[in-house]
């Protein structure tokens, strides 16, 4: 005779319900491990739909560069990053650019010189109308080991950079002696053109590229920056699009770890999956710029015009509240 066994049905929907449970706390750290929560006071909002952040993200940071570690910076840049647009602007300024900064008032040079960092970054904020949200300082090693963590850049020279430098030969020579025409064999200085380096594409170790950029190029000022502005926007354009997230961590925590910097490990990973996606889809993410002004005193002033014009490039309507 055939025994009817009681239904065990809400033993199988208590294993149900625990399994989705577990299942949902599972999807929940990992989301949370790839889009962490921002505090209430962080100034990244990243956009979980998309990786695409609100309007009014727009990220401004200070790159400096200096032979020794003590050393006050000689190169001074701007890194503008716009999520919203996927673009990075970079604003190479001239190291007599000038600025002011708790009642003085001096060239970026002097102020780092006599005040540090933060007094440049602010002083640039308050001449530009914008905020910067970090600085990063790289001597010459820590700027070396950055680049060849990457193994080499591919750099664009925009031309051939020729010197001319005066080298003693043998030559013969026409001379008058005692009324007649002759050659005769004499030492003489001769112009000789150097190409130090050629017009193309350059794929530079670290300190192949400290030597580029820290170059004295005898083509004026504007020269120089758009060597350091193009320099930038090709490492990036043409070195960083498709890096995985490990390397690009290990990029950062050596910034943290080897410069002078205010920048944390937190404000990397909050940011970094809206810059990955910005590396990932954009092409050719970076441009840069040059300012243009008037020299006063031996202090380079940034015109009126040239300060609208580099705000419109990094899309800021009015100055940040600070």
């Amino acid at each position: 005779m055939a025994v009817k066994r009681k239904s065990n049905w809400y033993i199988y929907l208590i294993a149900l319900i625990a399994s989705f449970t577990l299942l949902g706390l599972f999807v929940s750290s990992i989301w949370t491990s790839l889009f962490p929560e921002d505090d209430d006071d962080s100034i990244y909002k990243v956009s979980r739909a998309d990786y695409r952040p609100s309007a009014e993200i727009n990220l401004t940071s200070l790159l400096m560069l200096s032979d020794m570690k003590a050393a006050t910076p000689t190169s001074y840049m701007l890194m503008n990053y716009q999520p919203r647009n996927e673009k990075i602007v970079f604003v190479p300024l001239r190291e007599n650019t000038k600025v002011s900064y708790g009642g003085n008032s001096g060239s970026l040079y002097e102020m780092y010189d006599n005040f540090g960092a933060e007094a440049v970054c602010k002083g640039i904020e308050d001449l530009l109308s914008i905020k910067i949200i970090h600085y990063v300082k790289f001597d010459r090693l820590s700027f070396i080991d950055f680049v060849n963590m990457q193994d080499s850049v591919y750099v664009s020279v925009p031309s051939d950079v020729v010197e001319k430098e005066m080298k003693t030969e043998l030559r013969k020579v026409t001379v008058e002696v005692d009324g007649e025409i002759q050659q005769v064999t004499r030492q003489v200085e001769v112009p000789v053109e150097n190409v130090i380096y050629t017009e193309g594409v350059h794929n530079m170790n670290g300190e192949e590229l400290y030597g580029y950029l820290t170059y004295n190029f005898k083509h004026g000022a504007d020269y120089s920056l758009a060597v350091l502005g193009s320099a930038a926007m090709n490492m990036i354009n043409k070195n960083f699009r498709g890096m995985s997230t490990t390397q690009a961590q290990s990029l950062a925590e050596h910034i943290i770890q080897s410069t002078e910097t205010d920048i944390i490990l937190k404000d990397y990973t909050t940011i970094q999956p809206i810059l990955n996606y910005t590396l990932e889809n954009s092409i050719s993410p970076c441009e840069y710029y040059i300012t243009y002004g008037e020299t006063d005193g031996g202090y380079f002033l940034i015109s009126d015009n040239c300060k609208k014009t580099l705000l419109d490039r990094m899309d800021i309507e009015e100055k940040n509240d600070k």
